[in-house]
């Protein structure tokens, strides 16, 4: 799988991946307990790119609230979750703009290097503020879930 995926992608472990200085959490939201499990978190940006499809247990938080309370010590952004694969993995010039990457979170510092590297990656974003605010919108079944926006 790793030579597929093409030049600069090697092989790890979750404990490899938590080290990073940029993680992404990219996995069904009912198995992020499991994934993150026994991970040391010290600072790390966690992108959270889920989406909680049964959205029934959030317990009046936002799905990446959720996820923050999993990985306490890191520094979450959602980011990546709107948009369907397809979509997301498609050349984000578009109709002679940039497609739009909607980012939350409570650490402005987290956020700059999450807009880079969507920046760096040809995408506009667009910063919706807090997890709880900005979170809530981007959720599934919310405003932007799906919905494609192209910035000229």
């Amino acid at each position: 799988m790793v030579t597929s995926l093409g030049e600069g992608v090697s092989p790890g472990t979750a404990h490899d991946a938590a080290a990073a200085g940029i993680v992404v959490i990219a996995v069904p939201r009912d198995r992020v307990p499991e994934a993150v499990q026994g991970l040391a978190w010290s600072g790390q940006v966690v992108i959270d790119a889920t989406n909680d499809w049964a959205a029934d247990d959030l317990q009046g938080k936002t799905s990446s609230e959720l996820v923050a309370d999993l990985v306490l010590g890191a520094r979450v952004v959602k980011a990546g979750n709107t948009l369907g694969a397809e979509v997301l993995g498609s050349d984000p010039q578009e109709a002679g703009g940039r497609r739009v990457i909607f980012i939350s979170g409570d650490d402005a510092d987290a956020k700059a290097e999450v807009v880079a590297v969507f920046q760096d990656a040809g995408f506009a974003t667009i910063d919706l503020g807090s997890l709880a605010t900005g979170g809530a919108m981007q959720q599934i079944h919310h405003p932007l879930a799906g919905v494609n926006f192209i910035r000229l």
